[in-house]
C-alpha cells in the first residue's frame, strides 16, 4: 500500500510538470515560482505545519506549490521542473540514514545548477554523514544543541544589505528556540534571536536566519518554525516568502507590511484608497482601517484594523476561514446556515459561499473632509437558489483618527422580514436540547490577529468576563511589542434578554475572538412589519487601557 501511495504521488508530480511545461505562457510574463515542499516525515508535526506552508505560498501570481510525502522518489528530471525545494522533512532520529547515490547526485546537481533549497527548523536535520547536504541545509540539530519550551522571542539585527531582509525591523514570535545549533561555517547570518527561556529563566540569544551558496544554487535556513503557531506569525511568513524569491534568483517583490518597516510618522499625511471592492484610510502608505465589500469572502467586513501600525484583526484563518476581521453574520436563518462556508466554495479560485447568502445589493460611501467616513449598505438574505427572506439597511460611521491615534466605528443594523416570519437562531447552548459548549454565537464578531499575545480583558465588573455587561475590552501585545486593544459597546435594548458576551482565549492556536452575541440566550422570530435594530460602537485604542476610561467612553456612546 505504501509503494502504491508513493507511486500515485510521483505520477501526480509528473502530470503537474507536464501540464506546466505544455501551457503556453507569453515570454513577457514572469511565471510564478515553482515550489516543491518535502513533507511526510519529521520529528515535528508536519501534518499541521505543511498545510500552513502551502497557505504561505498561496498567492497564485507569485507561486505554484506542490507537496510530496515521498522525497526519495525524486530524480533530477523531476526536480529540474521546480525553482525551489522547501524542506519540512527530516530523517531524525535516524541520523545515519542515506538515500541511494543516484538521489544524492540528482539533488546536488539540482542545487549546483541553480535550484533553490530552503530548510525550516528541523527540516535540515538529515543525512549526518553527507557533508554536502549539511552545507546546503546550513543548520541542524547538533551534539550540543538544546531548547526549552516555546517562548516569546525577538528577531532582530536584520542584515539591511541583503535582499531578503533589507528594510525589515524587529518583530516578536512565539517559537521553540534552538541553542548552539550545528551551523555550516560558510553560512551568512541575516538575523538573530533573543529570548528568555521559560523553562529555567536563562537568557537565550544567537543567530537565527542564514543563507549560503552551493554552485549556482542558493540556500536559506532558519531555526524558526517549530509548530503551526510559529508559522502563522506574520514576520515568519514574510521572511520565508522573500527567501523563496531570493533562492529562485528572482527580484524581491513581496512587500513588507508597515508593521515590519521603519516606523512611519504617526501624525503623517492621511489619504483615501478606494477600489471597486474596498475603501481604506491610510497614513504614509500604511492602512489604518479598511472596509471590504463584494469580494470573494461573501460578506462585508473590516480588515485590517490597525492602531499605530499594529494590526489587530485576522482575516480568514485556517481554523475558521469564515472569520473576517470585524464582521456581522447571522448563524441560522430559518434553519439555513449563513455563517460557515460550504466545502465546495472555500478557495480563492471559486470564492467562499455559505448555504445562506448575504448579498450587498447597494453601497454608498461618503469620505468626509475630516477623514471620517459614512457607509450605507442595503443587503439581502436568501438561501442558495432561493427567494429573499430578509433585508437589511446598515449604517456605518467611522470617526476621524484622534490625536492619540484612537478611532471608533459606529454600526447600526435594521432588519426587515420579507416573509411572514423569519427565525433567527444559533447553535444551542448547554442546558438546551443538543446544547454545545461552543454554542450561542451570532452577530457582530471580532477575530484578533494571530500575532497577538498577553491577552487582557476589562469589563465594568472586576471579574473581567461578564455575560451581560454593556461593554468589554480585549487588549494585547502586538507583533512589534506595542500595547493596543479594542472595546466593543452594545445597545441591549433591542432584543431584551437574548444578548450575552461570547469569548474565546486560546493561547496555543492562537485563537482570540469575542462577540456581543445577539442571540446567545434565545432565538428571535422576526415578523413582517416589525423591524429589528442592533447598535454597536467599536473603539480601537493604542496603549494600555483603564476601566475608568473605558466606562467614560461608554457613557458618551450611551448618550
Amino acid at each position: 500500500m505504501k509503494k502504491i501511495k508513493y507511486l500515485i504521488q510521483f505520477i501526480f508530480i509528473i502530470l503537474s510538470i507536464f501540464i506546466e511545461t505544455c501551457t503556453s505562457i507569453s515570454p513577457k510574463i514572469k511565471q510564478p515560482i515553482r515550489v516543491l515542499i518535502l513533507s511526510g516525515k519529521n520529528n515535528h508535526e508536519w501534518q499541521k505545519t505543511t498545510p500552513v506552508l502551502v497557505r504561505i505560498f498561496g498567492d497564485p501570481e507569485l507561486f505554484t506549490t506542490r507537496v510530496t510525502e515521498a522525497p526519495e522518489t525524486l530524480s533530477f528530471n523531476t526536480l529540474k521542473h521546480f525553482d525551489v525545494v522547501v524542506s519540512n522533512w527530516n530523517s531524525w532520529p535516524d541520523n545515519d540514514m542515506r538515500l541511494d547515490s543516484r538521489w544524492e547526485h540528482d539533488f546536488l546537481q539540482f542545487v549546483n545548477e541553480g535550484g533553490g533549497a530552503l530548510f525550516i527548523h528541523a527540516g535540515a536535520s538529515s543525512f549526518y554523514g553527507w557533508e554536502e547536504y549539511h552545507h546546503m541545509g546550513i543548520g541542524r540539530w547538533g551534539k550540543e544543541t538544546s531548547h526549552g519550551a516555546p517562548t516569546r522571542a525577538m528577531i532582530s539585527g536584520f542584515d539591511q544589505d541583503h535582499p531578503i531582509t533589507r528594510g525589515m525591523q524587529d518583530f516578536y514570535i512565539t517559537d521553540e528556540i534552538w541553542e548552539k545549533c550545528d551551523i555550516d561555517p560558510d553560512a551568512v547570518v541575516l538575523a538573530s534571536v533573543s529570548a528568555m527561556d521559560e523553562t529555567d529563566g536563562h537568557p537565550v540569544a544567537g543567530p537565527a536566519v542564514f543563507v549560503s551558496q552551493t554552485g549556482k544554487g542558493r540556500s536559506f535556513y532558519t531555526i524558526l518554525g517549530h509548530d503551526e503557531r510559529a508559522m502563522l506569525n506574520t514576520g515568519f511568513g514574510i521572511l520565508v516568502k522573500r527567501a523563496v524569491q531570493w533562492c529562485a534568483h528572482r527580484e524581491i517583490t513581496v512587500d513588507l507590511p508597515p508593521e515590519l518597516t521603519k516606523a512611519s510618522n504617526l501624525q503623517g499625511t492621511l489619504t483615501w484608497v478606494e477600489t471597486d471592492t474596498s475603501v481604506a484610510l491610510c497614513r504614509d502608505g500604511g492602512v489604518i482601517w479598511q472596509y471590504n465589500f463584494k469580494d470573494r469572502f461573501g460578506k462585508p467586513y473590516f480588515h485590517p484594523l490597525c492602531v499605530n501600525r499594529a494590526v489587530l484583526t485576522c482575516l480568514s484563518p485556517p481554523d475558521h476561514p469564515w472569520h473576517l476581521g470585524l464582521w456581522f453574520s447571522w448563524k441560522f436563518i430559518n434553519g439555513i446556515n449563513y455563517w460557515e462556508y460550504m466545502e465546495d466554495f472555500r478557495s480563492p479560485e471559486t470564492g467562499y459561499r455559505s448555504e445562506g447568502i448575504t448579498e450587498v445589493r447597494n453601497i454608498r460611501i461618503a469620505k468626509n473632509r475630516d477623514f471620517s467616513a459614512d457607509i450605507k449598505l442595503d443587503l439581502s438574505y436568501y438561501p442558495v437558489n432561493g427567494q429573499e427572506v430578509m433585508e437589511e439597511q446598515r449604517s456605518i460611521h467611522v470617526s476621524p483618527v484622534f490625536n492619540d491615534n484612537s478611532y471608533y466605528i459606529d454600526e447600526m443594523y435594521t432588519f426587515h422580514a420579507r416573509t411572514d416570519s423569519v427565525l433567527l437562531d444559533r447553535t444551542p447552548i448547554p442546558g438546551e436540547p443538543g446544547g454545545q459548549s461552543w454554542g450561542g454565537y451570532a452577530g457582530l464578531s471580532l477575530r484578533f490577529s494571530q500575532d497577538l499575545v498577553l491577552s487582557e480583558i476589562i469589563s465594568p465588573e472586576d471579574t473581567g468576563i461578564c455575560q451581560q455587561c454593556d461593554w468589554m475590552y480585549m487588549g494585547y501585545q502586538s507583533l512589534t511589542d506595542q500595547r493596543a486593544g479594542v472595546v466593543i459597546m452594545q445597545n441591549q435594548g433591542y432584543i431584551p434578554g437574548s444578548f450575552a458576551w461570547y469569548v474565546i482565549r486560546d493561547e496555543n492556536t492562537p485563537f482570540w475572538y469575542y462577540s456581543p452575541a445577539a442571540l446567545y440566550n434565545h432565538n428571535v422570530t422576526l415578523r413582517m412589519g416589525q423591524p429589528l435594530k442592533l447598535s454597536y460602537r467599536t473603539w480601537l485604542l493604542p496603549g494600555a487601557a483603564s476601566r475608568a476610561d473605558l466606562q467614560r467612553r461608554f457613557d458618551q456612546f450611551a448618550k
